[in-house]
């Protein structure tokens, strides 16, 4: 627990961006790893397999509230009113910029969504993304070819607009 906590707090914080949100659901997860513990045989990659849990206590959190994650984007505009001295011009260019990406991303397939986030954003190798989808390694690089295909049309069709 002490080795992974820090970690994977991060990583529901990411998910959630609510740090009370993200603390609740790190218990939840390390209940839920308590609890089967004893039914686990060998776990190899121990990892992947905490952070998977991880992610679908988040979905079921998730499913219960039915909160929608996507950015709005009146809250996106009112956080540029930013006082110029205390950042500068690319940090908010690239705020922006990751806004951008969250709130098309948001919108996607969900198992597109996942790969995505899981290998380009969190850095999570295709072997570990792919046991935490459930999915074998060739349909997971299906899902990031495509869905980087749409979130790049997408990300292109809104600076065209």
């Amino acid at each position: 627990m002490r080795l992974y906590s820090k970690s994977l707090f991060r990583y529901l914080y990411r998910l959630t961006n609510d740090y009370h949100l993200a603390e609740d659901l790190l218990q939840e997860t390390f209940y839920k790893v308590y609890l089967h513990l004893s039914t686990m045989n060998e776990v190899v990659q121990i990892k992947s397999w905490l952070y998977r849990i991880a992610y679908n206590t988040y979905i079921d959190h998730y499913r219960k509230t039915k909160k929608i994650k996507a950015v709005q984007v009146d809250d996106f505009y009112t956080s540029l009113k930013l006082d110029p001295s205390l950042e500068t011009e690319n940090a908010v260019l690239q705020k922006y910029q990751e806004e951008l990406i969250y709130k098309h991303l948001a919108t996607m397939k969900e198992l597109q969504q996942k790969a995505i986030t899981l290998v380009d954003i969190k850095g999570f190798s295709y072997k570990e993304a792919a046991d935490m989808l459930n999915v074998k390694i060739p349909y997971l690089k299906s899902l990031l070819f495509r869905g980087r295909r749409e979130l790049e049309k997408r990300l292109r069709n809104e600076v065209k607009g």
